[in-house]
């Protein structure tokens, strides 16, 4: 019986090699594309974390600089904040920097819906205005500051009681209280792989108390 040649190989292990080879490099392949998918998922994450930090920032200098500085209002001059449930504009010396060059400056928080363009907004406007700053509706010239938000509302607050609970109503009119409010708490929803996250805070106005008591 001949010798068999111990430097051969036979068509069958060869083919046994390159099925192991292929699963390996699949799998390989498999893992690179697993480990990129979870490096963008990440990094999307950070950059909404990001994004999701700097509008509370915005909404917490925008609120915390509330001015009472009395201005015409209608027939009257006095403090100028529209409180609504569903947006509020109040004059304000920390409106985003990129908005604006700097100084008093009326702003407007509300939900801007319609398409790819829908989220939370925020716009601003000179408080001297021809027309009045009552008629400023507050949504012109707006940019998105939440791409995608929703389900924005406010409440305010006279501050707490003697029995140390806070108060929260859906509106408020300096005309009516003669104040700013002392906080306003501000809620909304942001998008999220698993369904809409749900975003809660409050700003104190250090200047709320501040007119007539």
């Amino acid at each position: 019986m001949p010798a068999r040649d111990a430097r051969g190989v036979t068509l069958l292990e060869l083919v046994i090699a390159l099925t192991i080879l292929a699963m390996i490099a699949g799998s390989v392949a498999a893992g690179i594309r697993l480990s990129v998918a979870s490096i963008e998922r990440g990094e999307a994450v950070t950059r909404d974390a990001a994004r999701l930090r700097a509008a509370v920032g915005i909404f917490g200098r925008a609120l915390m600089s509330a001015d009472p500085l009395p201005i015409p209002v209608g027939d009257n001059t006095t403090a100028y904040f529209a409180g609504e449930e569903k947006s509020v504009r109040f004059l304000t010396a920390g409106a985003p920097s990129a908005v604006h060059g700097g100084g008093l400056r009326l702003i407007s928080f509300f939900e801007r819906t319609g398409g790819e363009g829908g989220g939370i907004a925020v716009a601003t406007s000179s408080p001297f205005r021809a027309e009045g700053a009552e008629r400023w509706e507050g949504k012109e010239k707006s940019r998105i500051l939440v791409p995608g938000g929703g389900e924005l509302a406010f409440s305010y607050s006279p501050g707490p009681t003697e029995e140390g609970a806070w108060e929260w109503l859906p509106a408020w009119d300096p005309k009516e209280t003669g104040r700013l409010p002392a906080a306003v708490r501000v809620e909304f929803s942001v998008p999220s792989p698993s369904g809409p996250r749900k975003t809660a805070f409050v700003v104190p106005v250090p200047a709320g108390g501040g007119i007539g008591g």
